[in-house]
C-alpha cells in the first residue's frame, strides 16, 4: 500500500511516520520463526555444555529468550545487532512493499544499508533505555547532506509499556546536534543535554505489520521495557546510491535498481556471504567528545 501525498508531507514536516500496515504479516512471523531456530540451536549447545540447565522449550519468541539470557547472556549474540543474516532478514530487507514506500522517499535507485539492526530490548534491563540520539550521529559526515530512511519494524506489538521508539518532532530540520559517548549501560551516544529541544517527545508504538519511518536527522530514544515480554524489532535503512558508504564496517547492497537491475541482490545465501565476508575500509571521521575518557564533564 502506497504512503498518501497526506504521509509523505507529513514525513517531510516532521521528520517521522508511522505506516500502519505496509508490510504483510508473513515476512514478520517468518522472521520471528528464524530468530526462534537459532536461538534454539545455541540454547542446546550451551545445554549440551553444561552453560544453561533449562531450555525453557515451552515459552513463546516474546519470552523465551529474556529466561535464557538470565542463565547465559552471550545467548542473544548471533541475533543481536547486525548480525544474523539469514533468509528471513534477507526476505524482510528486500520486502516490495516496504521498497514501494521507500522507493516514495529516496527514489527508484535503493540501497539497503549496511547499518542494519535487530534489537531484542528485555524487560527490566537498564541497557534497554537508548538515550536521545539521532543516526547521522554515528555516520561518516558524507550521508549529512542525504535522506537515509530508518524503517523500524517491530516484531511484536510495540507498546509504550513495551519501551517503543519516542521521537523529537521537526528535530531534523535543524541538523546534526553536538553529540557525545556518555556513561551509561545504554548505547553510549547520546545528544548532549545542552542541545536536546524543549519540546514534547511523541511516543510512537506499533504493532506487526507497521513500519516506523524516521530521517537520519530524526532525535529518537527508547524508554524502558516494563511489559515483562521481549521487545522484538527491526531497524533497517535504506538511501539513494548517492549518499555514498558512510558507514564502512558493513556491508549493504542494491535493492532495487531500474538502472541497474543485473546489480540488484537477489539472493539469500549471496547476502549472508556479503555479510560474513566484507572487510571494513577506513573509520567514520566524525568524533565526539566523550565521558567515558575523562573529555567531557556534565556537572
Amino acid at each position: 500500500m502506497p504512503l498518501t501525498q497526506e504521509q509523505l508531507k507529513f514525513f517531510d514536516n516532521e521528520g517521522y511516520l508511522v505506516a500502519a500496515g505496509v508490510i504483510p504479516r508473513n515476512y514478520i512471523h517468518s522472521l520471528q520463526d528464524e530468530l526462534d531456530q537459532v536461538i534454539d540451536a545455541k540454547a542446546r549447545e550451551y545445554k549440551e555444555s553444561g552453560e544453561i540447565t533449562e531450555l525453557y522449550e515451552d515459552l513463546g519468541f516474546l519470552y523465551r529468550a529474556s529466561k535464557l539470557h538470565g542463565q547465559c547472556p552471550k545467548i542473544l549474540g548471533p541475533v543481536d545487532g547486525g548480525t544474523h543474516a539469514g533468509k528471513a532478514m534477507f526476505a524482510l530487507i528486500t520486502c516490495p512493499e516496504l521498497l514501494d514506500a521507500i522507493e516514495q522517499l529516496v527514489g527508484p535507485e535503493i540501497v539497503a544499508s549496511s547499518v542494519y539492526r535487530i534489537r531484542p530490548k528485555l524487560p527490566d534491563r537498564p541497557e534497554g533505555i537508548v538515550p536521545w540520539h539521532q543516526d547521522s550521529g554515528y555516520f561518516h559526515t558524507m550521508g549529512d547532506d542525504h535522506l537515509i530512511v530508518t524503517a523500524w519494524i517491530p516484531l511484536m506489538h510495540a507498546t509504550v509499556e513495551a519501551g517503543c521508539m519516542e521521537v523529537m518532532p521537526r528535530s531534523h530540520l535543524h541538523g546534526v546536534r553536538r553529540h557525545y559517548w556518555a556513561v551509561n549501560p545504554a548505547p553510549p551516544l547520546t545528544v548532549h543535554p545542552e542541545d536536546v529541544p524543549d519540546w514534547d517527545p511523541v511516543p510512537v508504538p506499533a504493532d506487526i505489520g507497521d513500519v516506523v519511518l524516521l530521517t537520519n536527522k530524526t532525535m529518537h530514544r527508547s524508554t524502558a521495557n516494563l511489559s515483562g515480554k521481549i521487545r522484538w524489532a527491526a531497524d533497517l535503512r535504506y538511501n539513494a546510491p548517492e549518499a555514498g558508504d558512510y558507514y564502512t564496517s558493513e556491508a549493504g547492497f542494491l535493492a532495487r535498481s531500474a538502472k541497474h537491475a543485473e546489480k540488484v541482490l537477489t539472493d539469500p545465501q549471496a547476502f549472508e556471504s556479503l555479510r560474513k565476508s566484507h572487510v571494513g575500509t577506513g573509520s567514520i571521521d566524525r568524533t565526539w567528545p566523550d565521558q567515558r575518557k575523562g573529555e567531557i564533564s556534565l556537572g
